[in-house]
């Protein structure tokens, strides 16, 4: 039986939250079973002659989605999306509270070619005293561009977007759902919102309840085209700047990389226009 199904609860670590209750919960939170850090072990940075390294201290948390064993976000209601996100920002908050915590990695793996390991819905959660390489690699890029410009980079492209319209696929008062310009694959989509906030905390009552029902939009409208659909969800998140505009991607697994992308090139058979397209019409119907 599955671990994260109602009814296995005892095959999972000790519970960290229940929503609305341990007995009869709709979405709870408890640790991995198999962490990549360990929250036991104090961190601190050693010099290894060439190398630094630094003791895996840090939190893995799982947060399951919906007792549902095969939903996904077009079958789940954009209430419960509601409810899944405002817990996923409460809990994101606590733990950038932690003493030696300044990163809270969030990220949802479907199916076997997105590195599911369980096939249930539920999110990864990972607190980190290190930033990860590809955020500050974007911090950097936007720092400077604001630097140079005075402005945050991403509000200019949402804007040039939002006016062109050819790469968005839904708008809604708070947030833009669209294909960005440089997209490494097929299919791939972002959530930005329209106001400048640099993490998931920083999210109001209605933008959640915004973001939501147009997660449920944008899924119906993918499983409409794609019967098989793994992907992996990504929340990029970093502390309060001019510079840093939060928002989610959405990637596709439909196709797998190989050796050419190792070199940082990458290939994509459908250019977002094309995608934003077929998404459009899938969302529409």
């Amino acid at each position: 039986m599955c671990p994260f199904c109602r009814g296995s609860e005892k095959d999972t670590p000790e519970l960290v939250m229940a929503y609305p209750n341990p007995k009869n919960w709709q979405i709870r939170i408890f640790p991995n079973k198999y962490p990549v850090l360990d929250p036991n072990r104090k961190f601190k940075l050693m010099n290894d002659g060439l190398y630094l390294r630094h003791t895996p201290f840090g939190f893995h948390n799982i947060l399951v989605e919906t007792p549902e064993h095969d939903a996904d976000y077009n079958t789940i209601p954009s209430s419960h999306l509601c409810s899944i996100l405002t817990i996923l920002k409460r809990h994101y908050m606590n733990l950038m509270k932690i003493d030696d915590v300044n990163y809270v990695t969030i990220f949802k793996n479907h199916g076997e070619r997105a590195g599911e390991s369980i096939h249930h819905p539920h999110i990864q959660i990972i607190a980190s005293p290190l930033f990860p390489e590809v955020i500050e690699e974007e911090m950097e890029s936007a720092e400077h561009y604001f630097k140079e410009e005075k402005q945050c980079g991403t509000c200019v492209v949402i804007a040039n977007d939002l006016k062109q319209g050819k790469r968005v696929i839904l708008e809604n008062g708070s947030w833009v759902c669209m294909a960005p310009f440089v997209s490494s694959w097929p299919y791939q989509i972002r959530f930005y919102p329209k106001r400048h906030i640099c993490d998931i905390s920083q999210m109001t009552e209605a933008e959640i309840r915004s973001l939501a029902a147009m997660m449920h939009k944008i899924f119906g409208g993918i499983y409409r085209l794609f019967e098989d659909f793994p992907y992996n969800m990504i929340y990029h998140n970093f502390p309060n700047s001019d510079f840093w505009h939060f928002y989610i991607e959405l990637i596709p697994r439909l196709v797998t990389h190989a050796g050419f992308e190792f070199f940082g090139l990458n290939v994509n058979i459908v250019a977002p226009e094309m995608a934003a397209k077929d998404l459009r019409d899938a969302v529409s119907k």
